[in-house]
């Protein structure tokens, strides 16, 4: 990618803005004009030829004891390459951690069959992705009921 002054934009660093979006930095370091692009972590794989850490995921690493962080990073990476995923974010270390799944308490599987069926799926994918991203390993009638609220504004209610 050129600048308006003709030099190279080189890539700098990898915002996690939230659990879905990052913004990644391009600065041109001839006339220091930067720039911003706001991207869906899940889809902006066609922009790095190989797994990409953000800055807040590389922290996460990084902070790990050095014996864990090789292992981590293997086991994340492979999790990314596995789901053809570049871009690997906090989300995505937690999701790689679980390998992608979450255990369903009884009492909430039962509540999810109570769900229309056109948006029981949806449902599942948020219930569990806020879990995953919360490194909570199940998904409870509690979580439930907060993630009702946020997206009908209904208070919680006793089941």
């Amino acid at each position: 990618m050129q600048c308006t002054c003709g030099s190279d934009l080189q890539g700098g660093t990898i915002e996690e803005w939230d659990d879905v979006h990052s913004l990644l930095h391009y600065t041109c370091h001839h006339c220091e004009w930067t720039i911003g692009i706001e991207m869906d972590n899940r889809e902006a794989s066609f922009l790095f030829d190989c797994p990409t850490w953000t800055d807040e995921a590389r922290h996460c690493l990084e902070r790990l004891p050095p014996y864990v962080e090789p292992l981590v990073r293997q086991e994340v990476e492979t999790y990314a390459g596995q789901n053809a995923i570049k871009l690997i974010s906090t989300g995505l270390m937690t999701e790689a951690r679980n390998q992608g799944t979450v255990f369903w308490r009884p009492d909430a599987e039962r509540r999810l069959g109570r769900i229309p069926e056109p948006v029981r799926a949806m449902a599942r994918r948020e219930l569990e992705r806020t879990a995953l991203e919360r490194e909570m390993p199940e998904v409870t009638v509690v979580l439930m009921d907060e993630i009702k609220a946020r997206y009908f504004g209904m208070g919680a209610q006793a089941s």
